[in-house]
């Protein structure tokens, strides 16, 4: 064991650190924004314009949450009787990776069709991406909580 107890679950698996889901909630911003519009009735509209000026990247964001949104919901129900989900847990930080990329791609983007005008938000935004893609890339921990062993 190269961890605390409490880094391993029940069935003695490593449990997804904290700057997992960190990065994970990064990459659901969108569904956040989406769920906050939807409860905000009158200024719902509005927010989403904030956040999301352009209406193809608030629903391309949101299609690819999904994958993420399955992750997190699949971290706790990895048991040894479901080899199928334990086969998918596998794929995780693969695909998490690739999500990574794929929102960062579409964040420089629209840096570019805005012809590099500084916007906070996205700069905080891309800066995080990357801190997380390289946690991805070089976290062992990381590396192990989805290899299962």
């Amino acid at each position: 064991m190269h961890y605390s107890f409490d880094a391993y679950d029940e069935h003695g698996w490593l449990k997804p650190p904290v700057w997992l889901w960190f990065g994970w909630a990064i990459l659901i911003r969108s569904v956040v924004v989406f769920i906050m519009a939807g409860a905000s009735r009158e200024q719902g509209t509005d927010l989403l314009a904030l956040f999301y000026p352009n209406h193809t990247h608030l629903y391309t964001s949101l299609y690819l949450s999904l994958p993420i949104v399955f992750f997190m919901w699949l971290s706790s129900f990895k048991k040894p009787t479901r080899p199928f989900m334990l086969t998918l847990w596998k794929q995780g930080r693969w695909l998490t990776i690739i999500m990574v990329l794929i929102d960062l791609a579409m964040l420089i983007e629209s840096v570019v069709v805005s012809r590099g005008e500084f916007q906070l938000g996205s700069a905080v935004i891309i800066l995080l991406l990357s801190w997380f893609l390289i946690f991805l890339l070089r976290s062992k921990r990381v590396k192990i909580c989805f290899s299962l062993t």
